[in-house]
């Protein structure tokens, strides 16, 4: 149905001038036990459909922002699932975008920004002046996903010169997706902001912003695809005997790195782990390391066995002799401490960014400038 509410009119405008995006209303009232709203939009992409309640709300100033934050996360809490609560307003200025993406408030401003943020879509616009037709939205898939580690893991891609390769092939063994995928994944990066191709080589435009991109992703999305299973210790073995058998077993014979807490305490010397990841090959090669290991299913256990993607010595740290080869790469590490929000993980992943991964955004910055500071995760500006 076409709304007779002139704001949801210009909603569906905006909506719809971005590439590969429709939006349908599906009532201008929206009531259920427990919520009264302005109406329901439905947001499609590439055959995925978020279904959203709306409310309309205009006149947003930073002395009211907060209220209005509250606001929309108490009503997501009351709507049924997968509905989720859409902000719907105008005129908004730069200082109170950021506040509601900082406080993970979905919106649409009909004047030129536009913050979607779920498991099936995720898009983020800023517009300083009336909203360009040339705003991109990103399908962030698993293959996309595998793609940009290979980006945020090789370095050299980064540098003019360095190495005289098939940057899209080399790539494509890295990630395990076809060079199409590869091609198409580039150009889209390109279109958001986040790559830039030189004579040479690509540059990532801002490293930080692209691995935040990244590990938000692989938490939501890679992550299952690549999930066996989960275990813990037969009895009541505490994990400290679980973690003195991991080195007695051989990971050329079983084809696994170590990742998660195991990997993060190996790597920082600073936390005890109560938890590890496997990173295996397959199925079978995770079945046979929890018989040697004594494990049993267990959907609370703390040994998770993930399924590698790609080339296996891709997900290998690249630290030389300064570390153990059968450590996961940092960027995994790292991406599995963010996961939750304990501070114990997020302080031995500051730690962990601070001692391997921060190097690499500095030296892509001593080659590749940023542009601006204050780069959003996917910014698209008039």
């Amino acid at each position: 149905m076409y709304p007779k509410n002139p704001l949801l009119q210009k909603c569906i405008g905006y909506i719809e001038s971005l590439p590969g995006i429709q939006a349908t209303v599906q009532g201008e009232l929206y009531a259920s036990t427990t919520v009264l709203a302005d109406g329901k939009l439905d947001i499609k992409t590439t055959g995925k459909t978020v279904h959203y309640v709306c409310e309309i709300k205009t006149d947003l100033t930073v002395d009211t922002v907060e209220k209005v934050s509250e606001y929309f996360i108490s009503l997501g809490k009351r709507l049924n699932p997968p509905e989720r609560a859409l902000l719907v307003t105008q005129n908004l200025s730069s200082f109170v975008v950021d506040l509601l993406v900082e406080k993970g408030v979905e919106f649409i401003d009909v004047d030129g920004h536009i913050y979607l943020n779920s498991l099936d879509m995720y898009v983020l616009v800023r517009e300083n002046a009336a909203h360009s037709k040339t705003a991109t939205s990103f399908d962030m898939t698993t293959e996309a996903l595998q793609v940009i580690y290979a980006l945020l893991k090789e370095p050299a891609f980064f540098k003019p010169g360095a190495y005289s390769f098939n940057i899209e092939e080399t790539i494509s063994r890295i990630s395990g997706v076809t060079v199409e995928t590869v091609i198409t994944t580039l150009e889209k990066l390109q279109q958001l902001g986040y790559l830039q191709e030189t004579l040479e080589r690509y540059k990532v435009t801002d490293y930080v912003k692209l691995l935040e991109r990244w590990e938000l992703g692989y938490i939501e999305r890679l992550r299952t695809k690549l999930l066996i299973g989960t275990f813990s210790p037969i009895g009541t073995s505490p994990f400290s005997q679980v973690s003195d058998k991991i080195s007695q077993i051989s990971e050329r014979q079983y084809g696994f790195l170590i990742g998660g807490e195991l990997a993060a305490a190996a790597l920082t010397h600073y936390l005890r782990p109560v938890s590890t990841t496997f990173h295996v090959v397959d199925e079978k090669k995770a079945r046979q390391i929890a018989v040697k290991l004594k494990l049993k299913p267990d959907p609370d256990g703390n040994v998770t066995f993930l399924r590698t993607f790609g080339s296996f010595d891709s997900q290998r740290n690249n630290l030389g002799l300064s570390q153990p080869e059968h450590l996961v790469n940092p960027l995994l590490v790292h991406a599995e401490l963010m996961r939750t929000g304990d501070s114990r993980l997020k302080e031995t992943a500051k730690r962990l960014y601070d001692q391997y991964l921060k190097d690499v955004d500095s030296w892509t910055e001593e080659y590749f400038p940023k542009a601006s500071q204050k780069a959003d995760l996917i910014q698209v500006d008039a």
